[in-house]
This record gives C-alpha cells, sequence and structure tokens, in this order.
C-alpha cells in the first residue's frame, strides 16, 4: 500500500497539491492542527479547514484524519498555546459538527499514524490492551486523552496520542509496531530505528513536507511540497 502522511496544518495549504495528486496513493492521511498559528488569519483558517473536511468527504475510505491537540484544546476546553478565545466557539463547533471523521490512530499492518504517538505506558496506565481499543475510548472517555504532565513540553511517557513528545516517544513506544507521527516541529522530517522498529517524526517548521510510505517494502520517503 502506498500512503501519503501530511504533517499539522496549522492554517498552511501546501496539502492542496494532493488534490491532484490523490490518485497516486492508496491512503491519505491528515495528522491534525488544522488551526492555530503565529498570524491566525481569520476567516482563512476555518475556510482551510473545512476545504479539509470536503477532501475527506469526497472520497471517504481513502482519505483519513486524525485528532490532535490543537483539535481538542476546542473540543475538550484544554486551551493548548495558541488558543483562539475570539473564535473558540467557532472552531469547537467545526469539531463537534465533524467529530465521526475523525480518529485518534488509524494503522495499516504493523503501522501506527498517529499525531503525537503511542506510548505503550500510557496504554497501560488507561488499561488498554489493543490499539484498537483506542478509538473507541475516544468516543466514550475522552477525558483520558487530555494533558497529564508533569512535563511542560509533552516529554512524558505517561502522555497520550496527541500530546506526547519524541523524547518520551522513544523511551516507551508500542513493541512490534513501526509509527509516523506529527506534533513536534523541527527543520527537516526525520526517521528513527530503534529495536528494528520505524519511528517516523514528520512535522516541520513551514508545514510543508509530504511523507510517502510503501507498507509493502517500509520504504519512507520525504517530498517538499513547495
Amino acid at each position: 500500500m502506498r500512503i501519503a502522511v501530511i504533517s499539522d496544518i496549522h492554517q498552511t495549504a501546501f496539502w492542496m497539491k494532493m488534490i491532484d495528486q490523490k490518485d497516486n496513493f492508496d491512503k491519505i492521511i491528515f495528522l491534525g492542527d488544522e488551526f492555530d498559528c503565529w498570524d491566525n488569519k481569520w476567516p482563512y483558517q476555518m475556510t482551510n479547514a473545512e476545504n479539509i473536511i470536503k477532501f475527506k468527504k469526497s472520497d471517504p475510505d481513502k482519505i483519513d484524519l486524525c485528532w490532535s491537540n490543537h483539535a481538542i484544546s476546542y473540543y475538550l476546553n484544554e486551551r493548548c498555546s495558541g488558543f483562539q478565545y475570539e473564535h473558540a466557539n467557532e472552531i469547537k463547533e467545526f469539531y463537534n459538527i465533524n467529530k465521526d471523521l475523525y480518529n485518534v490512530i488509524y494503522m495499516y499492518d504493523n503501522w501506527i499514524f498517529s499525531h503525537g504517538g503511542v506510548s505503550s505506558k500510557w496504554m497501560k496506565c488507561c488499561n488498554i490492551n489493543d490499539l484498537g481499543e483506542i478509538n473507541e475510548l475516544f468516543r466514550k472517555e475522552s477525558d483520558f486523552f487530555r494533558w497529564v504532565g508533569p512535563d511542560d513540553s509533552g516529554n512524558n511517557p505517561n502522555e497520550g496520542p496527541l500530546w506526547i513528545r519524541p523524547r518520551a516517544l522513544l523511551s516507551t513506544f508500542v513493541p512490534k509496531y513501526n509509527q509516523i507521527t506529527a506534533h513536534t516541529e523541527g527543520i527537516e522530517p526525520r526517521l528513527v530505528t530503534r529495536n528494528k522498529q520505524i519511528l517516523v517524526f514528520c512535522d516541520t517548521y513551514d508545514h510543508n513536507y509530504l511523507t510517502i510510505l510503501d507498507t509493502e517494502t517500509n520504504d519512507v520517503k520525504f517530498v517538499m511540497l513547495d
């Protein structure tokens, strides 16, 4: 399977290049954070987010959307960095209307896709025995996905899939699974191998990279959308 992964959006529209490239992939996965950025242009942010929803609805079986910390910041009233008080009600309504289109994680073969990453320690704390239980837990008990601290940067192995940072994830990733995550900006995407498992951190400062995965070969490529 050939999968395209789009990192944090944060108002950028590089993702729209995928509209014409859709047929080149078996799956397209958005890792979230549609809102909140340095300049917070409005109503452009909302229009951009609504266009992502239209894209999802145009081919719902191919295009997947992930929950993220800047989404539940409004959906669960978490108020994380960059929270837009003046537009909070509109953004919360956006997620309430479209909540059934989102999942916390997606899985294909031995690959996990999520905004921050899945910690085996977090799973144990939540009494989750199977990765397949995570999405249902969010629907039933979304409080399990709130920020838990105490590290104010998220480098805590107890953090959930919407908040955990790479350093903590590398110490507690789920055995036997590879992961592709976003959430933590860098100059370029990076791939790390631990115990023959692959962890990909694909968010960048400009949010303009496409991560392409071939699940048959486990080949990962990074392509700049400029």
